[in-house]
């Protein structure tokens, strides 16, 4: 009965350490996009990992493919997320001015934009290690620890018979992929809705060529690769276990990033840290909040977001240049003349310079973000 129903039988501890011994770990391509993600600690001590396997990791081509074509994209993400903390900075010492009757020039708003600015600056320098697409050390690190350990192209008539396959495949909901469907009705070309399935046939197939088993670490989580009952997940879903097992004739088995890291230091002596997992299960609950958000929410190109942020330098260049007009014609009036400025007309000048610094201010962060989105497109 045993060897009947043997995909519905979760591997034992023993079975797992054997496998963990022996097996070929293969990374998703969310694996090693997140690196650029993580902290710096969380990302060498990966990369650490990752490295100690040696002989025994390897990608199918279609995982480096996704990942050179995300890669700049995400980098520019990450760093476009600091920009956005900056303006958060200021939102937020804003509301500190309006809500506590404070003006911009105290000295306590000061010293407090001074102090998160700063703060915020050591955590860019101490975590962001790739600035720009140019300069990318994670990828010369995964070029190294991946050289000679990547799949071959799918050839054109394999990667037509998946795609056929899988047209059949997603209609009756059979895993891998079927979540990632609606993709196709996007995209001209509809590998990224197949990508898992494709990616899931090469495993297969280097797992019949080398014998071996496979161990696949993945960030995703939707229930096309899962097991999972009333929220709980138990493994990989039933169907690939017996479908790997009926066509390698080997084990497989899979990892969340934070289960591996788990199950990593119970078998190794160099530890990765455990604030390493809070960070990962803490990047897994902000994706699926990230994919809940967006589920309803209609995407823009990036055509579609320049534009947008092309408009708004538009009208904050209107504001700013309305504040220089009624500054210079206060200035020609009284100052100009050499006459004093009464009382009233002193406190609209200085909030209208006021205004007008915080204005450039924006318009110079919202410049930088205009600047990434055109590289993003560059390099896309």
């Amino acid at each position: 009965m045993r060897n009947a129903i043997k995909e519905f039988i979760e591997p034992s501890d023993y079975e797992k350490h054997n496998l963990w011994e022996n097996a070929i770990f293969v990374f998703d391509t969310n694996v090693l996009l997140n690196l650029y993600r993580y902290s710096a600690k969380t990302r060498n001590s990966l990369l650490d990992a990752f490295e100690s396997f040696k002989d025994r990791i390897w990608i199918p081509y279609q995982v480096a493919y996704e990942y050179m074509n995300k890669r700049c994209e995400v980098i520019y993400e990450t760093v476009q997320r600091y920009e956005q903390f900056k303006k958060e900075i200021d939102a937020f010492t804003s509301k500190a001015i309006e809500t506590l009757r404070l003006t911009q020039s105290d000295e306590e708003v000061s010293e407090l934009k001074r102090y998160l600015f700063k703060w915020l600056d050591s955590n860019k320098d101490r975590n962001l290690l790739v600035l720009s697409a140019e300069q990318d050390e994670i990828l010369n690190k995964i070029l190294t620890i991946f050289e000679g350990r990547v799949g071959e192209k799918v050839s054109d008539d394999e990667l037509l018979a998946i795609k056929e396959e899988g047209k059949k495949r997603y209609e009756k909901s059979i895993p891998p992929g079927y979540k990632d469907d609606k993709k196709k009705k996007d995209k001209e070309d509809d590998n990224n809705a197949y990508g898992d399935l494709i990616i899931w046939k090469q495993i297969i197939k280097y797992a019949k060529a080398t014998s071996k088993g496979i161990i696949y670490v993945t960030h995703d989580q939707k229930e096309d690769w899962w097991n999972i009952v009333k929220g709980k997940t138990i493994g990989p879903r039933i169907e690939l276990r017996k479908e790997f097992m009926t066509e390698a004739q080997q084990e497989f088995h899979m990892y969340s990033m934070h289960s591996f890291i788990s199950t990593y230091n119970k078998m190794n002596n160099n530890l990765i840290d455990k604030s390493a997992v809070e960070e990962v299960i803490g990047l897994e609950k902000a994706n699926k909040r990230n994919r809940r958000a967006n589920r309803n929410v209609k995407t823009i190109s990036l055509s579609e977001k320049i534009a947008r942020t092309e408009e708004t330098l538009d009208k904050i260049q209107n504001r700013i240049d309305r504040r220089k007009k009624i500054m210079g014609d206060i200035e020609n009036k009284y100052q100009n003349q050499g006459v004093e400025l009464p009382e009233n007309i002193q406190t609209q000048y200085d909030n209208t310079k006021v205004k007008r610094q915080e204005l450039e201010e924006i318009y110079e962060g919202k410049l930088r973000e205009l600047e990434g989105l055109k590289q993003m497109v560059k390099m896309s």
